[in-house]
């Protein structure tokens, strides 16, 4: 059976590899408002439907157990447990796209270690072409 936490799991070791700090770490001084924030709130929801994930799945398993006799009152129980899990897994699978696609755009930038790299550096920046005048003669009404 697949690891049923593999998004959660895969998405904090990657926030902890961009911040260079285990998550549980992170949450101690996360600035609400900033990045980190952001995406820890994230992969706090990620966690949660994972969890909710597995614990309808867990919940159809039992209804449907093959030792189990199913009765006409257990069909709609079966469907409601079948519907909420497909939801969660939905719920999950959005959360781990988002994050996924937020924590590709980040990369780590390294620690700046000598102050001759931290001094700015004057950008050159080359003169854009000139506007373009209008291709239509204003109309007047």
């Amino acid at each position: 059976m697949p690891d049923p936490y593999a998004a959660s799991r895969a998405a904090g070791e990657r926030i902890g590899a961009l911040y260079g700090r285990p998550v549980a770490d992170l949450a101690v001084d996360a600035v609400p408002g900033s990045m980190r924030h952001a995406l820890l709130n994230s992969f706090d929801a990620l966690q949660y439907a994972d969890r909710a994930v597995t614990f309808h799945a867990e919940q159809l398993h039992r209804l449907t157990h093959p030792d189990r006799a199913i009765e006409s009152v257990d069909v709609s129980h079966i469907a409601d447990a079948t519907r909420r899990l497909a939801h969660a897994v939905t719920v999950r699978d959005s959360h781990a796209q988002v994050l996924g696609d937020v924590l590709n755009s980040l990369v780590r930038v390294p620690d700046v270690t000598s102050p001759a790299s931290a001094a700015p550096q004057a950008l050159a920046v080359a003169p854009g072409p000139p506007p373009a005048a209008p291709t239509e003669p204003a109309r007047s009404r």
